[in-house]
């Protein structure tokens, strides 16, 4: 028993050492020992080991002591340890990337989604995979894990995507298909959270506690970061604010505009907007199109785009008055319209909700879906630490 708790206790500190060096770079061994109220003696033995197992670099010399000792040797994590592979799978289009352990995109790939059915899109995927380890010259035995997001509920214990209408997936196995082309530690997330996950450790969430992602496009969902911490719910379906009802006189006599889409998204998603338009138009008319018919001051286009924001604005307000975020980020297609979506949600919020919120665009790209992913291996993988 001694044994084991000696074991376990040096696994514990040397996980604390490397999680210290990471989110404190550069630092010494001496800061090491007297933040983590550990011996010197212990943090050499534990900085020797991650240093010849290459998690830490030793950079140089620090500037020398006020008594003119010897300089410190700085010492660094070192992000290029092992690699991590990042799928987004939407409804039109998967991408894949491989990226370091600090987030950074070493490679990406896209490919249309409604090309590749079932098994195929898994195949499709681990062939972009391999021509990326390929090109990086990246070994399995480099890889660290593979995160996925989908756009639907997910379990994330059982890898089930319960209902992702954009797929046409139901009680689909995503983890287990993933499993069958990859042999690496498999995680997987519904599109939004991955998104919250990424603006939390790369994008415009950075050192926030509390925030609120939201993803308006075809539908509307959002994921939830409390206290640091991803909120998924008890049934993993926290944040599912497209189902969120806004009017009580319309939602007696509500459709969802495709099966399995709540109120929200019903009457404020793209594809609502761009039905609604249609409708009145005689044409297709895109959700994008519809914002541009809104800026030009289109009278079809007034009367259907300003209920839907509004409608949108409600439910943010709703969402402020309850969680209380720093921030809320909207991405998502129909983010590229923030010029018209935030004046009138930002109005409304401060017309209903306790408090002011400030709300931003996404300043993440086309790769935010991979850098998410990535995100919730390295929240969810412990593995990094157990050394």
């Amino acid at each position: 028993m001694q044994n084991f708790n000696e074991e376990t206790n040096k696994n514990r500190n040397s996980r604390q050492v490397l999680q210290y060096v990471q989110n404190s770079e550069p630092t010494t061994r001496t800061e090491i020992a007297r933040k983590l109220s550990l011996s010197k003696p212990t943090v050499s033995t534990i900085v020797a080991e991650l240093v010849e197992e290459g998690w830490i670099i030793e950079t140089g010399s620090g500037e020398s002591s006020a008594s003119g000792g010897r300089k410190p040797v700085n010492l660094m994590f070192n992000p290029k340890k092992a690699y991590c592979i990042g799928v987004d799978i939407g409804g039109t289009k998967v991408a894949v990337g491989i990226t370091d352990l600090r987030g950074k995109l070493e490679s990406y790939r896209t490919f249309p989604a409604q090309e590749h059915q079932d098994d195929s899109l898994f195949k499709m995927i681990k062939h972009m995979v391999d021509e990326m380890q390929e090109e990086l010259s990246i070994s399995d035995s480099q890889i660290f894990g593979v995160g996925a997001g989908v756009p639907g509920v997910t379990d994330m214990e059982t890898g089930i995507v319960e209902e992702a209408p954009a797929l046409g997936w139901k009680e689909f196995p995503i983890k287990e298909k993933l499993q069958n082309v990859f042999p690496f530690p498999v995680y997987v997330d519904n599109d939004v959270n991955i998104g919250a996950l990424g603006e939390h450790w790369r994008g415009l969430g950075r050192n926030k506690r509390n925030l609120i992602f939201i993803a308006v496009g075809t539908g509307v969902g959002s994921g939830i970061i409390l206290n640091g911490q991803l909120f998924r719910g008890s049934h993993y379906s926290a944040g599912e604010i497209g189902y969120m009802v806004t009017d009580r006189s319309l939602a007696k006599s509500y459709e969802p505009a495709y099966a399995g889409y709540g109120f929200l998204e019903s009457v404020s998603g793209g594809t609502s907007i761009g039905t609604a338009l249609s409708g009145r138009l005689g044409r297709r008319v895109s959700a994008e199109e519809a914002f541009e018919l809104y800026r030009a001051g289109n009278p079809e286009a007034l009367e259907k785009l300003g209920p839907a924001l509004e409608h949108l604005g409600i439910a943010i307000a709703n969402y402020v008055s309850i969680l209380d975020p720093e921030l809320i980020i909207l991405g998502g297609g129909l983010s590229q319209s923030f010029d018209v979506i935030h004046p009138v949600v930002s109005g409304i919020v401060r017309q209903y909700a306790p408090k002011e919120c400030e709300i931003v665009k996404t300043a993440s790209g086309k790769e935010a879906g991979v850098i998410g992913a990535v995100a919730l291996l390295l929240k969810e993988h412990e593995g990094l630490y157990n050394i």
